[in-house]
């Protein structure tokens, strides 16, 4: 219960008496429940996670005795008479609810139903919580890490001429969740050629030629923990536009990695890219160096240019510089490290050197 008895002195310090919650992964953080479809109602005497007949039993499983589970009065989802009779026993005169996660419907659902309690929105407030990782979250995501490298190092053998790009997607996903992780981190990325200028390009039905870069981005999923990681290849030999560009983001990314520590800004990594990228290139370089990563797989602190973040100890966060060029192709190296009080580890540890294929 250390994070409850975190998150009721940030409560404290805001002047609000509880937290209602909508929002899965904070839901997940305070409790363990890791189903949906579900509302959490902290204050200083009671916790309750207000769900239905459908994960009653997984949250007995996965939450600590000190957590009530609820079901919803009359089995009706998102009522007020639920929330109303949680709420008024708790002896709270306000409350605090994320106004990036509640529906304008359910807010004022709640508004109406409980005239007498005061609503404050302490968005980003469990988030920030959640931004410096504990024992178990870093173990989580080293796991989460090391079942990535390990499913792209199954994967090096299918990387040649012939093959499609979802072809060679599917082997990779094969590979991660034959290799121990419970799902994907996110949709994995599989591009190749002229569409590695595409950041987000989906897998298509492109046959990889030689010549082709291609540009990984993907990641284990483990305990609700996620992976994140970018490699690019070559199949054939490099041009010299291709080894100089590679070069420079190999370059850029370790010397990011390198410079972080506890109580630097978040666009201080950023800065450091962009002098390391030639003015020629710069112009295609994304301005958006990394973010943090944990319960989600984009949460803060984001690392970029206007940044006023600090960054803290504890805190795992991606470095994924690239560059990308529309009709030649780009390339980006991104790993999932984690900043330590006096050094930074580098969850993924697959090779960063140009390797051919």
């Amino acid at each position: 219960m250390n994070r409850i008895s975190a998150l009721l002195q940030s409560l404290k310090a805001q002047q609000v008496d509880g937290l209602f919650t909508s929002s899965v992964a904070n839901i997940t953080y305070l409790t363990g429940f890791t189903g949906d479809s579900s509302r959490l109602i902290v204050t200083p005497n009671r916790c309750v996670l207000m769900t239905d007949g459908r994960y009653t039993e997984q949250a007995k499983i996965e939450c600590s005795h000190d957590i009530e589970i609820f079901k919803w009065l009359n089995n009706k989802r998102y009522a007020n008479e639920t929330y109303i009779h949680v709420i008024e026993n708790s002896g709270i005169k306000s409350i605090g609810f994320e106004g990036n996660q509640l529906t304008y419907n359910e807010c004022e659902t709640l508004r109406n139903g409980l005239k007498n309690i005061e609503f404050k929105n302490v968005d980003g407030l469990v988030e920030t919580l959640r931004q410096q990782k504990d024992t178990d979250e870093i173990a989580n995501l080293r796991v989460a890490c090391q079942l990535s490298d390990r499913a792209l190092e199954l994967t090096l053998p299918f990387i040649k001429s012939g093959i499609s790009e979802l072809e060679l997607a599917a082997r990779l996903e094969y590979n991660l969740k034959t290799n121990g992780a419970e799902n994907l981190s996110f949709d994995t990325l599989v591009i190749s050629g002229a569409r590695t200028s595409l950041l987000h390009g989906k897998p298509s039905t492109k046959i990889l030629e030689k010549g082709d870069l291609v540009l990984f981005d993907f990641g284990a999923l483990y305990k609700g923990y996620h992976a994140d990681i970018s490699r690019t290849f070559l199949l054939g030999k490099p041009d010299d536009k291709q080894k100089e560009l590679y070069a420079i983001i190999q370059q850029a990314e370790m010397s990011a990695v390198n410079s972080l520590k506890p109580g630097i800004t978040a666009k201080e990594p950023d800065r450091i890219v962009r002098n390391i990228i030639p003015n020629k290139y710069i112009d295609f370089y994304y301005p958006g160096l990394g973010h943090g990563v944990g319960l989600q797989i984009h949460e803060e602190p984001f690392l970029g240019q206007t940044s006023e973040s600090l960054l803290k100890e504890n805190m795992t966060i991606t470095i994924e510089p690239g560059v990308y060029i529309p009709g030649w192709g780009g390339i980006r190296i991104e790993d999932t490290v984690l900043i330590k009080e006096n050094e930074v580890e580098s969850l993924s540890n697959f090779p960063r050197e140009l390797m051919e294929f």
